[in-house]
């Protein structure tokens, strides 16, 4: 990873709240940001900690990714399962996912990275506890999808939708068969040219009101790129940037 400086998520936060415009299209953004600061639950802690510790077990933890199970492993599964757990969305990270998923009530949220699952708990939690919506997750690499599939069950999610492909083979008959996807997480491919492609897949699956969330926009100069193109869309009504992770509301 390239080291871009980048503010911390909770500094990058406040600072939206206290620099952007209120109304219609930050409204629901700018609760999910509030709830995130204040530290409100919802009734969600125990779940939430329970994720947090699930993360923390994998560290340290030096078998490969493709030794764990008979998941179909990917062509970077020989990284130890230490080096997923800490790619995978912290404390902060995971926490800021379950509240705006909280805030913008969807009724289907599509992830496009499934790495070990950690995310998606965050994701189906917020589900759990705000709009009962439908959680759909893509991940190339059978192996982690298999461990994300039991770390899921092991918290309660079971009605996940995990799916095996990668990105642009899966997505098109899958935006297809959903029409609509209100919220979507994009923590995959961290490439310009992929990055302007699933937004462009995704933009017309999206109405108005719907939140795109992109991870690690300060990975690499490209990656920069690509969030300063896909923030200053015409079809992008509000933007927050994170320091880590973009926010894009659509218009």
């Amino acid at each position: 990873m390239v080291g871009i400086p980048r503010p911390e998520l909770r500094d990058a936060a406040r600072a939206w709240l206290g620099d952007s415009p209120q109304g219609a299209a930050t409204a629901r953004l700018r609760a999910g940001l509030e709830d995130f600061l204040a530290n409100r639950y919802a009734g969600a802690a125990d779940h939430l900690k329970q994720v947090h510790a699930i993360r923390r077990r994998y560290f340290g933890d030096d078998r490969t990714v493709s030794s764990l199970n008979d998941g179909t492993p990917g062509p970077w599964d020989e990284g130890t399962l230490d080096a997923a757990a800490s790619a995978s969305a912290p404390v902060e990270q995971g926490r800021l996912l379950f509240h705006l998923v909280r805030a913008f009530h969807p009724d289907r949220v599509l992830e496009l990275g499934t790495n070990i699952g950690i995310s998606a708990c965050y994701l189906g939690l917020g589900l759990r506890y705000g709009s009962c919506g439908r959680l759909i997750t893509v991940e190339a690499s059978g192996a982690r999808l298999q461990l994300a599939r039991q770390i899921l069950d092991e918290v309660g999610l079971t009605d996940v939708e995990a799916i095996e492909g990668y990105f642009d083979q899966v997505l098109p008959d899958l935006l297809d068969r959903l029409g609509t996807v209100e919220l979507a997480f994009l923590d995959g491919n961290h490439q310009l040219d992929a990055t302007m492609r699933y937004f462009d897949l995704l933009r017309p699956h999206m109405p108005s009101g719907s939140l795109m969330i992109l991870d690690d926009i300060r990975w690499s100069e490209d990656m920069l790129d690509a969030w300063g193109r896909v923030s200053s869309s015409p079809e992008v009504s509000a933007v927050a940037d994170l320091g880590r992770t973009g926010l894009l509301v659509m218009g």
